[in-house]
């Protein structure tokens, strides 16, 4: 016998002995109205040591002494039922062959019934006194809101009564749930107070210190709604991660709750970590990936990396970015090599002598200036390394014979505004062209901002709520589509597995959100309240900035795909000798830099580009 567990062994035969004793007992005294004859009492003592023995015996071939008590549910019942039923026909079997005749049929069945009634009321009482009372000493105990009742919020409930120990533990005091028809009900013995509308009502006539979004699957608007009703009300807002946080076969606990962050604002549903198109995409092929010291590159070399490619080649003209991205992958993906290239795009010498010496089979192109009022004052730069860039690299990837080449396009290109919006729609349009020839398969991804993004809204809104603001909007209702890097890149994976040759795909970005709610709901995330420790102050749409972003123009017809969250936009056959004469045209005047014929020459090219207007607003503060 282990050591350790002789102590707990020991009195849990002792509790047995005390349960199975005091079943005998009762039931004696019922079957005899309360005057128990002395025969009984000889034979019983006669049977005593004999049915104990079998009893202890039978508890512990059904587990009896193996479960912890602690967490006795449905399945520790049936345990009981087995081994009080065991432990009857013991005693009914040890009376017959001992001869105990005033120990009746009728006595083992009393003996059932009071077991069973005794064993249960001990592990249910042991149960509701370590959720209830054991919590209490010690520990300060958070009033609790559990936003959703589902099973996943059930689980979570009976964890945090099991563990109400330390400095603090969660107390559960009822529930909201979108499911209106579970208002006024009970679950887990706590109260459905209302649904997600009548949060703020539950809020505060309870006044709970947490709030805990128990379901993953609760959408971002729900989710917004909950965040904005708990920092109005002073409640510290909880939640569970989503499972595309989880390692494989992980489920939700309590260790794993932690405080809102920003993406699950947005309600994205998880998108599966194996998918058997991108591993075929990807497994054993050579992958150059360009951009890689950038945000959605970096992302792009994690990603193919877990699928064993042949080897993955990081090519950026950024040597510190290049270097972490290189040493972050050699440490975790040593099976394959992984080479890192520090080159330009624009050096058609260097990008020649790049694909010959490694050979890639397939292209993921994310290299590109992106910011747009920084491209709007050096539209040079974002011609000669936006679309200079891919036209070397398209017309060396068809020297080259590469399968697939996918360029990282985006939503900026729409009907664009700005310098950069209009250089990606050259870049689409030359993959495109390339399409058409047959040499291989080039498509374009779309997609709106992602959330952390080197040079995107939220890493400035962060770095100003740490100067301690203001955290400047350009426009109350300037609207923006974001979506997590991870999911954004997983996306453009799936769309280049899925390409055939042409298409410029989109991603569905969900629901545009508000800039303004963007940076109040950092606000609140960081513990402070807007106008009392930061501020918002609107500053004017920026030069070649939308109020709105758009996905597709009018001209573009959608087409669903075999993936739920993308779709392909139709766009008119084009004649390529006469694109490429216009881009040609476009680089020659890029060359001599002087922005106004630069911005003419991408009109020429891209009739539907329009610049946008700079506003030159005074910049105000914005009121709640």
């Amino acid at each position: 016998m282990n050591l350790r567990k002789a102590p707990r062994t020991i009195i849990l035969t002792a509790g047995y002995l005390g349960l199975l004793h005091s079943a005998v007992g009762l039931a004696l005294l019922l079957t005899h109205d309360g005057r128990v004859p002395a025969a009984a009492l000889s034979d019983w003592a006669r049977l005593a040591p004999v049915w104990s023995a079998l009893s202890l015996l039978a508890f512990w071939s059904v587990g009896l002494y193996h479960g912890l008590w602690r967490y006795a549910g449905t399945a520790t019942v049936f345990q009981v039922a087995r081994g009080v039923t065991l432990s009857s026909l013991a005693f009914a079997l040890a009376a017959r062959v001992l001869g105990a005749a005033s120990l009746s049929l009728s006595l083992a069945a009393g003996v059932w019934l009071w077991e069973l009634v005794l064993m249960g009321s001990a592990r249910l009482a042991w149960r509701l006194w370590r959720e209830r009372v054991l919590g209490g000493s010690g520990a300060r105990e958070l009033a609790t809101l559990v936003i959703g009742a589902d099973h996943a919020a059930v689980s979570l409930v009976q964890e945090m009564r099991r563990k109400r120990s330390g400095d603090e533990s969660l107390a559960p005091i009822g529930f909201v749930d979108p499911d209106p028809r579970l208002t006024g009900r009970r679950v887990e013995g706590l109260r459905v107070f209302g649904t997600l509308d009548d949060l703020p009502r539950v809020l505060a006539e309870r006044s709970p210190a947490v709030a805990v979004v128990a379901s993953p699957e609760l959408p971002g608007r729900a989710v917004r709604a909950a965040a904005t009703a708990c920092e109005a009300a002073g409640v510290r807002l909880r939640t569970v991660p989503a499972m595309s946080e989880l390692p494989p076969g992980a489920r939700v606990t309590l260790g794993r709750v932690r405080d809102v962050r920003l993406e699950d604002l947005l309600g994205r549903t998880p998108l599966q970590d194996v998918d058997p198109d991108v591993g075929a995409f990807l497994r054993g092929r050579r992958v150059l990936v360009t951009g890689a010291a950038g945000s959605i590159g970096a992302e792009l070399a994690r990603q193919v990396a877990r699928f064993a490619p042949a080897a993955l080649v990081l090519m950026d003209r950024a040597e510190n970015g290049l270097y972490f991205i290189q040493r972050e992958l050699a440490d975790v993906t040593p099976s394959f090599p992984l080479h890192a290239v520090i080159a330009d795009l624009r050096d058609a010498a260097g990008v020649e002598a790049m694909l010959a010496r490694h050979r890639p089979e397939v292209v993921l192109h994310a290299a590109a200036h992106k910011h747009v009022p920084l491209l709007e004052d050096a539209p040079r730069e974002a011609v000669l390394n936006n679309v200079v860039g891919t036209r070397l690299l398209v017309d060396a990837a068809e020297r080259h014979g590469i399968a697939h080449f996918v360029l990282v396009s985006t939503d900026k290109a729409v009907r664009p505004s700005s310098v950069m919006g209009a250089s990606k729609r050259v870049c689409e349009r030359l993959v495109q062209a390339a399409s058409r020839r047959g040499r291989g398969v080039f498509c374009a991804v779309r997609f709106g901002n992602v959330l952390g993004s080197e040079g995107s809204v939220v890493p400035l809104f962060q770095r100003q709520l740490e100067r301690g603001g203001p955290l400047t909007v350009t426009h109350p209702d300037a609207t923006r589509y974001f979506m997590t890097v991870r999911e954004a890149v997983r996306l453009v994976l799936q769309a280049g597995a899925i390409g055939r040759g042409g298409e410029v795909f989109l991603l569905d970005m969900g629901e545009p959100l508000r800039v303004l709610d963007i940076a109040r709901q950092l606000i609140r995330l960081a513990g402070l309240r807007e106008g009392e420790d930061v501020a918002v102050v609107f500053t004017g749409l920026r030069p070649g900035e939308k109020l709105h972003e758009e996905l597709h123009s009018k001209d573009e017809h959608a087409r669903m795909t075999r993936r739920d969250r993308i779709l392909t936009w139709d766009l008119a056959p084009e004649d390529e000798m006469e694109l490429r004469v216009d881009v040609a045209e476009l680089e020659q005047v890029a060359e001599t830099g002087e922005p106004d014929a630069i911005r003419d020459a991408l009109r020429r090219v891209v009739p539907e580009y329009t610049p946008a207007g700079a506003s030159h607003a005074e910049p105000r503060v914005a009121l709640p």
